[in-house]
């Protein structure tokens, strides 16, 4: 049947692992007898559960987008992954719908990841609403979950249906819409409190009454939805079905379509400014967002996207904001899960995919020629764990590149590029399980492997104290030979000022011509020292005398002259390494800031900072890169998988003496090999 944007609801599961998302799929799925059989994740049935990985790790690591319909309304339902190192993808799918649903445990605590969700919503400004699973289980209770629910989220959360008993006496849940059971009235009373919040004239007409009358409560449901005024709260069991058709009923009837959450936030192309208004009008110029690609072997890339505007037909062509390219699109797809269907067109409020576009990208906008717009892309978590990456068999060399592309063009919290100063070929992500998923990904997709290691730290190398450096080039083996004969001095500079190279060669104890070749000796020589192996930098270095032979003297005898003579000056100059120290913020729990403080001072960490905001402890610390590499998997342990952190570079300090020893005689070997060379 034809949908219009009206009849459409587009709605994100979202939730900690564990917390129902995807056994609530599939009981949406089984119960619109979509599946013959009740799906399970454990059982490796699951509807969702698709790509090998998911099947082999029994979570999910992608969202999924299925095409749901109930009674006159389609529902695009997306299940996302519960993993905090997957939140990108999550974040992704709830900038492209209206309601993000997120799914809460009732037998565990509120999990600092459910509260990162929670938070990303209302950043995106979508409505919000939360389904209380797992209250069957033992030693549960759903006031008690509510009551923490409102504590975490403000009093905009309130039931719109609740179990008749704990545990396993849920045996059907009262709708609140209908005042069923002994708290309906008291729910009904709060959600209307909340509703009329949605603008002053239904305000005022509820200070007037005392009440809405009941086609204001109906009619401004999902308004207050759209708005965060309202947070409705479902008691469902997936597995028994308990609450399902009332959360299904709501959902079509209540949450708010592409229609009435109105116009979204966009700006011109490359203006970086979203101060304008995109209305989700049918008939105005086509606009459209990509959210996800997947780049397949055989298909190619299959794009993602959300038209926020107009319509789009197949055969016509659009415009990519980011560069302004122009693609004829030549299949529409309509997605449900691994499978797509091509339609002849889409309308505002539609979710579909596009084939072998490889122009488009995650987060870029297309619209119709010469409409231009762009909207804004939703803000990620920076990735934090590396690995130096090579491939396992030479046969490899050739297609690690492309497949390492091509998995990063899928996360925007995947990052990739050669180290400039180790030459190290890095892939960078949210930690170790984050990593593993894509190396089995580029063995499944490109029969491609790889192994890894923890990168080289860019250490740095200075001096600290003056120096005089000498040295004399004679090499003769028959015919014309080579002679240079270099003095010179080295100084430390302040921390930031570089090299310098200094000229003071007086009465032509070195021609003219050679006094570069030094130069380019000495800077030669900082971009590998002798200490361990590492740039060197605030140096200045003076060549001040020196000697040359009519014949023999040439621009190469110069230029290693003036790199051993850095060399020699330089070990007597009281060489030091110096690390990369991260700015750190790492948001935990209250209840883990001991633990984690105790863990960066073990790890050469010093506190600069603590906040705390909602039971969320914010620590600033300055910590060094070399105790960063693992910290993902630290914090992990630390948090029981409850902690989070970015970090950026700070600045270069001083490496401690032991550490120091420590690390010239791991790299010993190294640095007398470049060194022999030279």
């Amino acid at each position: 049947m034809a949908y219009g944007s009206e009849d459409i609801r587009n709605i994100a599961l979202v939730g900690h692992g564990h917390s129902g998302k995807t056994a609530l799929t599939d009981a949406l799925a089984h119960h619109l007898k979509l599946t013959s059989r009740l799906g399970s994740v454990a059982e490796g049935t699951s509807i969702s559960d698709v790509e090998p990985e998911e099947k082999e790790r029994k979570q999910t690591l992608t969202s999924h987008l299925f095409r749901l319909q109930h009674e006159n309304h389609r529902l695009n339902l997306f299940d996302t992954p519960g993993h905090a190192d997957f939140i990108a993808t999550a974040i992704a799918t709830m900038d492209v719908v209206e309601t993000v649903v997120l799914c809460v445990n009732a037998a565990s605590p509120l999990t600092f990841h459910a509260r990162q969700l929670w938070k990303a919503a209302g950043e995106l400004g979508v409505g919000r609403a939360i389904a209380v699973t797992h209250l069957d289980q033992e030693n549960t209770d759903f006031e008690r979950t509510i009551a923490e629910l409102k504590e975490a989220f403000g009093h905009a959360v309130v039931p719109v249906t609740y179990p008749d008993g704990k545990s396993h006496d849920f045996k059907t849940a009262y709708s609140v819409l209908k005042r069923e059971g002994p708290a309906g009235e008291k729910y009904h009373e709060q959600i209307e409190e909340d509703e009329a919040e949605v603008d002053d004239t239904l305000m005022e007409h509820y200070l007037e009454a005392g009440h809405l009358e009941d086609s204001e409560f109906e009619e401004n449901l999902r308004r207050a939805i759209a708005g965060g005024k309202l947070a409705p709260v479902f008691a469902i069991n997936p597995l028994t079905g308990l609450g399902l058709r009332k959360f299904l009923a709501f959902v079509s009837e209540h949450f708010p379509s592409p229609a009435c959450f109105g116009a979204r936030g966009a700006g011109k192309p490359g203006s970086g400014v979203f101060g304008d208004l995109a209305e989700p009008d049918p008939e105005a110029p086509f606009a459209a967002k990509v959210f996800k690609t997947v780049s397949d072997p055989y298909v190619g890339r299959l794009s993602y996207l959300r038209c926020l505007r107009g319509r789009l037909a197949k055969d016509q062509s659009v415009t990519v904001a980011r560069d302004g390219q122009s693609h004829k699109v030549a299949h529409i797809l309509d997605v449900h899960a691994k499978e797509t269907k091509e339609v002849d067109s889409v309308q505002a409020g539609d979710l579909f995919a596009v084939s072998k576009i490889e122009g488009l990208e995650y987060g870029d906008t297309v619209y119709a020629a010469g409409h231009e717009i762009e909207f804004p892309k939703p803000r990620f978590p920076l990735p934090t764990y590396s690995r130096h990456i090579w491939p396992k068999s030479r046969g490899d060399e050739q297609k690690i590149g492309g497949a390492v592309e091509k998995v990063v063009a899928e996360d925007p919290t995947l990052h990739y590029g050669r180290d400039p100063e180790t030459h190290e070929f890095l892939l960078t992500g949210m930690s170790p399980l984050h990593l593993d998923v894509q190396f089995a990904r580029m063995h499944q997709r490109y029969q491609v492997d790889v192994d890894h290691g923890p990168p080289t730290i860019p250490y740095r190398e200075t001096i600290t104290t003056k120096a005089e450096g000498h040295h004399r080039h004679k090499k003769q083996s028959g015919g014309r030979g080579q002679f240079a004969e270099v003095y010179l001095r080295l100084a430390p500079r302040q921390h930031g000022e570089g090299f310098e190279f200094v000229d003071s060669i007086v009465g032509g104890s070195i021609p003219r011509q050679f006094i570069p070749e030094v130069e380019k000796g000495a800077v030669k020589f900082t971009s590998k020292g002798a200490l361990a192996g590492f740039q060197v930098v605030d140096v200045q270095v003076e060549v001040h005398d020196g000697k040359f032979h009519d014949v023999d003297s040439d621009q190469i005898s110069f230029q290693l002259a003036g790199q051993r003579a850095v060399l020699d000056g330089y070990m007597k100059a009281k060489p030091i390494l110096l690390e990369p120290i991260m700015d750190v913020e790492i948001h935990v729990p209250e209840r883990f800031t001991g633990d984690v403080a105790g863990n960066l001072s073990s790890s050469r960490g010093r506190m600069t900072g603590m906040e705390i905001e909602d039971g969320i402890q914010t620590i600033k610390a300055q910590v060094p890169l070399a105790s960063m590499l693992d910290y993902s998997t630290q914090l992990r342990s630390i948090t029981a998988g409850e902690g989070t952190f970015t970090m950026k570079f700070a600045q270069y300090e001083a490496v401690p003496p032991n550490v120091q020893q420590d690390i010239v005689a791991a790299r010993k070997k190294i640095v007398e090999a470049e060194h022999a060379e030279k």
